[in-house]
């Protein structure tokens, strides 16, 4: 059995591409798998991945510019992806997509097309984002990009031959649904590959604790980190006790220009830590121990629909949030008793929901602890099923290669 991930981003430590084929190479190898990535021709020789360097570019480097763009960048991308099939030299009976956009559904449909009489393989992805990564779906802006999309992955769908050979999942309903109008096969919802998180219950926190209100990642605009030093600085003088902790990678996101951000908050006292480094897992988890509350103040234009890889980590660790009210991958968390929305999104809506949420942390704390404890973590049981798939069609491969060919064949009159 082999498999093979497909990630154009992975390019560097740390973020959510390296953490989700980290721990995909990490389950895979429990089931006795191994799974080379395709990762980003700029990958970093510390990567700490097992991965073959191919792609120029991601989803993140397009302009939306039009449909030559998007061709030419699918007529790239699978060129890139046919050579590391070469220089891998196995073809694969899984294909793993953690962060699939048109462009390589497209690229992948058109690499399956130049190897008919090798078998499809059974394809796993997550749809993370829109057809276009910076606008909701909903917005009448990404109509074309729609139109992208759907013809990409109906393509996919042709080469592969059947819905059943396609597992789809989106992070959020919101998302799901989106793609469900948009899509030929079954898309569900699951949070993206992403750390091993452990579920134990968090220790009662001492008398004296000051609480620790905490917000971690790339910083990216669409996350907001420029609201941060107006609302910690409003904030401070309603609550005596409470700390700050920031974390944001400014290195390799869109807001390199934004560093001023940190100075700021570094000027605003000894209960205000910042830090922009690049966080090992064993780091990661440490910051998240200490947090209270996280902070998820992301632009609501952008994540309206989309997931967040710190919110399912919330989640399954206990930490209460605090999210604008219009996105979706904070709905459960407010649903569920354990977030904090404020509608009013600026400095001054986010310090009032922070002040809101410490007011009643210990409420907040109790719900999200609860809601830990019953959540389960699927990715096992999602590429267990994959496998499973993989092999019982490896035992009709003959067969059903002949069914493929004659299926597309049909499909060209």
């Amino acid at each position: 059995m082999r498999a093979l991930i497909v990630d154009p981003a992975v390019h560097a430590r740390g973020g959510h591409h390296h953490a989700a084929v980290k721990r995909l190479q990490a389950e895979l190898t429990q089931l006795g798998i191994e799974a080379p990535c395709v990762g980003s021709t700029f990958a970093t020789p510390d990567i700490d991945l097992v991965c073959i360097p191919s792609f120029r570019s991601s989803v993140y480097g397009r302009d939306y510019s039009g449909s030559d763009q998007y061709e030419s960048r699918v007529a790239q991308m699978s060129r890139e992806l046919s050579r590391a099939l070469r220089r891998h030299g196995v073809w694969p009976d899984i294909l793993i997509l953690p962060c699939c956009d048109q462009v390589l559904a497209a690229s992948v449909a058109q690499v399956l097309r130049r190897n008919p009489l090798k078998p499809a393989p059974q394809i796993l992805m997550w749809l993370l984002y829109g057809p276009h990564h910076l606008l909701a779906p909903e917005d009448r802006a990404a109509e074309t990009f729609a139109s992208e999309s759907r013809g990409a992955f109906t393509s996919l769908l042709e080469a592969v031959g059947e819905r059943r050979r396609i597992a789809a999942y989106c992070e959020t309903e919101a998302m799901g649904a989106f793609y469900r109008r948009l899509l030929p096969f079954d898309v569900n919802v699951e949070p993206g590959p992403g750390m091993a998180l452990s579920v134990a219950p968090r220790a009662a926190r001492p008398a004296h604790h000051r609480p620790n209100v905490t917000m971690i990642g790339f910083a990216n605009r669409a996350k907001g980190y420029r609201l941060l030093p107006e609302a910690i600085l409003k904030v401070l003088p309603q609550d005596s006790t409470s700390t700050f902790t920031i974390h944001g990678i400014v290195a390799g996101s869109d807001a390199e220009d934004e560093a001023w951000i940190f100075d700021r908050l570094g000027a605003l006292g000894p209960r205000v830590a910042s830090r922009r480094d690049i966080l090992e897992e064993a780091d990661y988890l440490r910051l998240l121990s200490r947090a209270d509350l996280l902070l998820l103040p992301y632009d609501p234009d952008i994540y309206r629909s989309r997931g967040s890889g710190v919110v399912t980590a919330a989640r399954r660790l206990g930490i209460p949030i605090v999210a604008p009210s219009e996105c979706a991958f904070a709905r459960p968390a407010f649903d569920e008793g354990w977030g904090v929305a404020f509608s009013s999104y600026g400095a001054e809506g986010l310090a009032d929901a922070i002040v809101e949420a410490l007011g009643r942390l210990d409420v907040l704390r109790t719900r999200a602890s609860a809601i830990a404890a019953g959540t389960k973590d699927e990715l096992s049981s999602i590429l267990q099923a994959a496998v499973e798939a993989a092999r019982a069609r490896r035992r009709h491969g003959v067969a059903d290669t002949i069914r493929g060919l004659l299926g597309r064949a049909l499909q060209a009159e």
